[in-house]
């Protein structure tokens, strides 16, 4: 089929290709499971106040507090919308989603869109699909930066909020597939530089460049005040180097291939992987963000859970 079209000033595309269509289905059923499992009250403001002044109003969305609900307002416009107060701010969120080359290797790696169930690039694609939904759910703007993947039609997507900016997310989601190189360094300074004050970003990678290049670039959401919440994403086998026997071994980004006996270096190996880990993790950890290291095969909803409610994971240690 052919590539999408796009109506003039509308922004959803208009032709997509069926299997992506089908793909868009999935995450949405996906992240609307996960999200119900994940509901257990309204979202709470960043921001506490010592004093609790009405606002406005806001529309009501699905998964809002019903004890906010104004009534009498329902009973003379039809209308359903919920308190808001000075107490409360509008979270803009943006998650950032590396999927360059490095993200379509280990377990599942397949040629062409990668599977969402079973593979490091589907389940990156479907956490961030699951947490946009999430964030949608609580009224809050959301956006999306994809950086590295081949067919980026939308590479910037800023915080807004409405089903129509969401489905857009949803349609880049499904149709990007791991292809070239992130630049970490140069993608983080500028989404740093651009995001709004007080505001959340999440970062989805692998972090397969080298943290010495790209660590220093998270002082832009230091200067901001904003929410970092950095996901560090691993394939097992890639990290503890169980590929079987000896073999070449390269990197889709580039670089010469590497003959390695996995049995001759696995003590060497982990030693390594423990001292990146730990170096990730710091270098995040000192821009104030919060670090969570997730294997490609965790269950969804636990690393959901952590990216709702924060806290870092250990260093140096894979779970």
């Amino acid at each position: 089929m052919a590539g999408p079209g796009v109506r003039p000033g509308s922004e959803v595309p208009t032709v997509w290709d069926a299997e992506v269509l089908s793909r868009v289905r999935h995450l949405h059923l996906q992240a609307r499971v996960r999200t119900d499992a994940l509901l257990v009250g309204a979202h709470r403001s960043r921001r506490v106040g010592q004093a609790i002044e009405f606002a406005d109003y806001q529309e009501y969305v699905a998964g809002m507090d019903l004890r906010r609900l104004d009534w009498r307002v329902m009973g003379r416009t039809d209308r359903l919308v919920v308190r808001r107060y000075e107490t409360e701010t509008e979270l803009a969120a943006t998650v950032v989603l590396d999927l360059s080359g490095d993200l379509g290797t280990g377990a599942g790696a397949t040629r062409g869109y990668p599977p969402l169930v079973g593979s490091k690039a589907g389940y990156a694609v479907s956490l961030a699909a699951t947490f946009l939904y999430w964030l949608h759910r609580h009224g809050e703007p959301v956006g999306l930066r994809i950086v590295g993947g081949t067919g980026v039609r939308f590479p910037v997507l800023p915080p807004r909020t409405g089903a129509n900016h969401l489905r857009l997310a949803f349609l880049q989601l499904a149709s990007v597939t791991p292809g070239g190189t992130a630049g970490l360094a140069s993608a983080l300074t500028e989404v740093g530089r651009s995001a709004r004050r007080r505001s959340l970003v999440v970062v989805i990678s692998d972090g397969m460049e080298e943290p010495a290049t790209w660590l220093p670039s998270l002082r832009a959401f230091t200067r901001r005040g904003t929410d970092l919440r950095f996901v560090h994403l691993y394939d097992r086998q890639e990290l503890t180097l169980d590929v079987g026997p000896a073999r070449l071994l390269y990197s889709p980004e580039g670089g010469a291939e590497l003959p390695v006996d996995p049995d001759g270096v696995q003590r060497d190996f982990r030693e390594v992987v423990a001292a990146y880990l730990a170096e990730v993790r710091h270098g995040v950890v000192a821009a104030r963000g919060q670090y969570l290291l997730a294997a490609s095969d965790d269950d969804p909803a636990r690393v959901l859970r952590r990216l709702v409610h924060g806290g870092s994971s250990a260093p140096g240690e894979l779970p």
